[in-house]
Formats: C-alpha cells, sequence, structure tokens
C-alpha cells in the first residue's frame, strides 16, 4: 500500500492545527477549506500517528480528528476494558465489530498495556480492511474477517456505503450477503470471550440477533452504538437490541453520550424512557447527530457498574489520540 507523502503532509498539519477547525473568520474557513478539499481530491493512503503508533490510514479519516475534538471520546469502551480486567485479574478477549482502520484497538492497547490477549475483527468494508491489516502488526494476537455480519445465515443487506471517512453503513442500493457472528466465529473461539464490542452504524442490533450462541454460552459484556437515525436509515428496530440481550439474560445498561458522557442507568425494563430518546434522536435537534453508547451487562455479572459509570480511569488515560 503506497503513502502518499503530499497529502499525508497535509493531513497532519490539518490534525495538528484542529483548534482551527470551529473558529470563526478567515483562518476556520480557510481549515475547514483545505479539510475538504485534500479529502474529496485523494482518497488514497496516508501516513500519520495515532496513539504513537504509526500507521496508515484513508486521507480525511475521522477518527483522528475526532479523537482530538472530544476529550472522552471511546472513554466507556475504556472503562469497560478496565474494569473486566480488574474482575477477572487476567488478560481479555475482544470481539471488535465494526473495526475500520484498527484506532480502536490502537487506542485499547496504547491506555490499557498488558490487559488484552486476544482482537477477533470484523470489518465489512474492504478499503477500510486493507488498512486494518496493515495495522494490525501492533497488536497483540488477532483474527481479521472481511465479512458483513447480519442477523441470520444466507441474509442479503444493503452494500457498505461511507457515511463519512471513518466509518460505513449498509444502506446501498445493492445487496450483498452476510452471514450470523456464531456462523463466523461460534467454532473458532478458544476459551472465552469476555467483551463484544459493535460499531456499525444501525445494524447493531442485527448483529446481536446473529449471536445467540455466543451471547448465552459467554454471556460477555456487550457495548453498542445505538443510533436511531441510523438505525431507521436501515430499516432496522429501535429496540431490537434490547429484546435479543433480555432474552439472553441481559439486565443492566449503561447509557453513555456521544460524546463518551455517562447519561443514565437502565435497569430492568426502561423501554417507556426509549421511546422518548428515540423522539429525542430522530429530531435532531438537541445535537446534531444525537446517539448512544450502550453498555450490556448479564445478570450473573457481579461487576460494580457504578465504577464504570464514573469513568474513573478512563479520565486519567494517557493517549487521547
Amino acid at each position: 500500500m503506497k503513502i502518499n507523502i503530499y497529502y499525508s503532509i497535509i493531513y497532519n498539519f490539518l490534525l495538528k492545527t484542529y483548534k482551527l477547525r470551529d473558529k470563526q473568520g478567515f483562518l476556520g474557513k480557510c481549515w475547514l477549506l483545505l479539510w475538504n478539499y485534500s479529502s474529496k481530491y485523494f482518497s488514497g493512503a496516508v501516513s500519520t500517528i495515532i496513539h504513537g503508533y504509526k500507521v496508515k490510514v484513508n486521507n480525511g479519516n475521522s477518527y483522528a480528528l475526532y479523537a482530538r475534538l472530544f476529550e472522552n471520546y471511546n472513554n466507556p469502551l475504556l472503562q469497560l476494558v478496565d474494569s473486566v480486567y480488574e474482575l477477572y485479574n487476567r488478560e481479555l478477549t475482544i470481539i471488535d465489530i465494526g473495526s475500520a482502520v484498527g484506532d480502536t484497538n490502537l487506542f485499547l492497547i496504547k491506555n490499557l498495556p498488558g490487559k488484552i490477549e486476544k482482537f477477533y475483527c470484523v470489518e465489512g468494508d474492504f478499503e477500510f480492511f486493507n488498512y486494518l491489516k496493515e495495522n494490525k502488526k501492533y497488536f497483540p494476537e488477532s483474527h481479521l474477517f472481511n465479512v458483513m455480519l447480519s442477523g441470520s445465515d444466507n441474509n442479503k443487506i444493503g452494500s457498505l456505503v461511507k457515511t463519512h471517512l471513518g466509518t460505513a453503513s449498509s444502506i446501498g442500493e445493492e445487496k450483498v450477503k452476510a452471514i450470523s457472528l456464531d456462523t463466523l466465529l461460534f467454532d473458532k473461539l478458544k476459551g472465552r470471550v469476555d467483551i463484544i464490542k459493535i460499531d456499525v452504524d444501525g445494524y447493531d442490533g442485527k448483529i446481536l440477533k446473529g449471536s445467540g450462541k455466543i451471547l448465552q454460552y459467554y454471556k460477555p459484556f456487550v457495548i453498542f452504538e445505538w443510533h436511531p437515525i441510523m438505525i431507521k436509515k436501515t430499516k432496522n428496530d429501535f429496540h431490537e437490541h434490547f429484546e435479543i440481550l433480555t432474552k439472553f439474560g441481559y439486565n443492566k445498561y449503561l447509557w453513555f453520550n456521544k460524546y463518551g458522557e455517562f447519561s443514565h442507568f437502565e435497569l430492568k425494563d426502561g423501554c417507556s424512557n426509549r421511546e422518548e430518546l428515540i423522539k429525542l434522536c430522530l429530531r435532531d435537534i438537541y445535537d446534531y447527530d444525537w446517539h448512544y453508547d450502550v453498555i450490556a451487562i448479564h445478570s450473573e455479572s457481579e461487576i460494580d457498574i457504578l465504577k464504570i459509570a464514573e469513568l474513573k480511569r478512563a479520565k486519567l488515560r494517557g493517549s487521547s489520540f
């Protein structure tokens, strides 16, 4: 994969001057113009530093920018991994669905060294998957899969369309084959699964539907994105995530807003409150593209949910970007 030096310089310059993005006046306009121009006219590989690792990403990839703009970005995931490690006192196995270029994996291994034994990374977008393969050299033991996931086998879903340069969603008109997570991984897993992380822009519920065997057998902690705007665009069910998890014994949910800040607990059945949250997100007035990350915990787990909500360890992280 060949790096474009010229666009790498531009991309890294824009990251270093990211505070200009929200400035009023001439400098802010120039920053946005250069970012949009660069992203539009070159979509190939650039070299940058993410969490201290020299990596390859697609030009305009938004992760490194968002990680700078939002100081609590991905804090719920970091806190969950640290809390589960503390609970079990051993290295963890994580299934990462929607791995993109591997940015979240780098975030975890940099901030929680020695706490992750193994990743199973699933990425449906072919371009992102190629970058993921390039960047996996920094991971602990890892197994990569370039497949589309859904609620059952031999299912056809919309092809992936990039919603921005850091993520893609199954909203394309072309239909492509998808399989369940159980079919992909259940027979390949060795020993245990501690955490499942899902971030697939509207298809999180469908993927959980196809994960029943893993949920029932391993009872992993689950963190997923609950994004009503994208759920509606992908024509999926707002409540499916919770119905599936409840079916397999999950009864505690910790909600965090899109900025990584704790929002509220949902214990047992909080469906009535959820209806108001759906309306809030779909109205798109409160804040742009409003959505949540949700941590689901099995009824048998003794983990301290207050520690997760407090995000104490995550707020002390050494590497934000």
